[in-house]
């Protein structure tokens, strides 16, 4: 390799790592996927470290200076297509099938891997409902959980454009679901069980994938990492949980319930 390959190995690593960081992979999965390319180097010191909320890499061999790269990581989804289409290039980078101007041109512009806005709000509502259904409740109370689905729905619309703190994004959401049940449940008394309702409509917010990738990290000994996912599920399930007790306040208070 010249030396300017080796920056672009760099930059082909570090751009693999952040694709899959953003679209919700463990952070060891993205060490070892950076690693494995660094390692095409054939250098002798290659350092990989990948926290929730970035990647800084250090190549390190007496031919060339010594490389070092630090790239910050904001929003992140969970996508497992990208992370999917991403292992695909790097293996095929590592066994020789793709060169490094392909990988790195196939990783710049790789479309990412989503439905339609249509079909994805529409699922969230079925969802909802589905949910409900499981948690034992009536047809009826499936369709109300269906209608709290809308909040969730209006909640990330409104998301992508003006770009609110999560925290009180779930919090309203919650809040709204909460007492909209609470109505329904006045209106009609005894016919819904708030409760199921409730649990039906909140459980996409639920923070299962950071629970989940948490758990895993901590598995492979990358304490920090798993540390700061486990926080992170704590303060959404403490934004649910909040708006949740502040919707049944509300409606107890209005409707005596």
């Amino acid at each position: 390799m010249e030396k300017q390959d080796y920056f672009l190995l760099v930059d082909t690593a570090v751009l693999a790592g952040e694709i899959m960081l953003k679209s919700g992979a463990e952070t060891h999965r993205v060490e070892d996927t950076i690693y494995r390319i660094l390692k095409l180097s054939h250098f002798e010191k290659c350092e990989v470290l990948v926290v929730t909320a970035g990647i800084m890499v250090t190549l390190e061999d007496w031919r060339i200076d010594t490389i070092s790269m630090l790239r910050r990581v904001g929003d992140k989804t969970t996508n497992l297509g990208n992370i999917t289409e991403v292992n695909d290039i790097s293996r095929k980078l590592c066994s020789g099938e793709l060169d490094l101007k392909q990988a790195f041109h196939l990783l710049k512009h790789m479309e990412p891997k989503s439905y339609a806005d249509i079909w994805v709000y529409t699922c969230m509502i079925v969802a909802a409902a589905g949910f409900t259904i499981l948690l034992g409740g009536t047809f009826l109370e499936s369709m109300f959980a269906a209608l709290n689905g809308i909040y969730l729905v209006c909640s990330m619309i409104f998301n992508k454009k003006y770009k609110v703190n999560v925290f009180v994004t779930n919090m309203v959401v919650s809040f709204l679901m909460a007492f909209s049940t609470s109505v329904f449940s006045a209106v009609l008394g005894a016919e819904i069980e708030i409760e199921r309702v409730i649990a039906g409509s909140v459980m996409m917010l639920l923070p299962g994938v950071a629970i989940t990738n948490a758990i895993r990290d901590t598995l492979h000994s990358d304490y920090m990492a798993g540390s700061a996912k486990i926080v992170e599920a704590f303060v959404i399930a403490a934004s649910v949980g909040v708006g949740i007790g502040a919707g049944l306040s509300v409606g107890a208070v209005i409707f005596g319930r």
